[in-house]
């Protein structure tokens, strides 16, 4: 209880003292970085999704085995959860959560993904949780990598262990000029699970966590080089999702 109180008293005294500015709007805001108005978009823009491939659904799509972007085609991963579609603001902070300065986003993109996506506080409590890595090169260029951040936060607002369980073993170019079928080619055997921890991850729950999900290459490449080190379940988590297909 006197932690509590310790921290709501600091917490207080911070937002006296240094004011927060919505990251979208620059409008002042208390208690949090997203004023009122550009919270309540953020959350709206979830919507009803895919719960196989995140894509943003209608009222009355069908969504049993996925969606008709979705059913039937192999994905490598189980299931996507994002927080809603890249466009508007979450592509305006998914944009600014890429540079290390805005790292601190991280941790507020994660609450209100767990507000917005009832299905992240059921995973199971001994799931591991997973960024999805950079090579080695590219984060040594870097020095930070946001799906890394995104993935510390999940897991600790859930009370999960993170494991940097993945390498990537193939540096590839930026994928953004690609199409589907070609980002699918440069990412096939792109991870390795690393070998000491193969064991523990035989039969497990593993959330995958990157920043945005567009065609799935990445995500599905991550994901079927955990299930062939064991993993029973992959659930990929991003803050955006977008509209590449899969």
């Amino acid at each position: 209880m006197l932690r509590r109180v310790a921290t709501s008293f600091f917490e207080a005294v911070d937002a006296l003292v240094f004011p927060w500015q919505c990251p979208i709007c620059g409008v002042g805001a208390v208690g949090a970085p997203f004023c009122a108005s550009c919270r309540r978009e953020l959350l709206e823009a979830a919507g009803t999704a895919c719960p196989r491939c995140a894509m943003p659904l209608g009222p009355w799509a069908r969504r049993d085995g996925g969606c008709s972007r979705c059913r039937g085609k192999r994905l490598g991963f189980d299931a996507a959860i994002a927080l809603g579609p890249y466009q508007g603001p979450i592509r305006q902070l998914c944009l600014l959560l890429k540079g290390e300065r805005h790292a601190w986003l991280a941790r507020w993109l994660i609450d209100l993904l767990v507000e917005a996506r009832a299905e992240v506080a059921r995973l199971p409590e001994d799931a591991w949780v997973v960024p999805v890595p950079l090579h080695w090169w590219r984060y040594w260029e870097r020095g930070y990598n946001q799906s890394d951040e995104l993935a510390r936060r999940l897991a600790k607002r859930l009370a999960l262990r993170r494991v940097r369980a993945l390498r990537r073993v193939v540096a590839t170019d930026p994928l953004a000029p690609l199409g589907r079928a070609e980002r699918a080619r440069v990412m096939r055997d792109a991870f390795r699970v690393r070998p000491a921890l193969s064991p523990a991850l035989s039969g497990r729950t593993v959330v995958l966590v990157d920043d945005i999900l567009t065609t799935g290459a990445t995500c599905g490449a991550a994901a079927r080089a955990l299930k062939r080190a064991g993993a029973a379940r992959v659930v990929a988590v991003v803050i955006g999702r977008a509209e590449g297909n899969v």
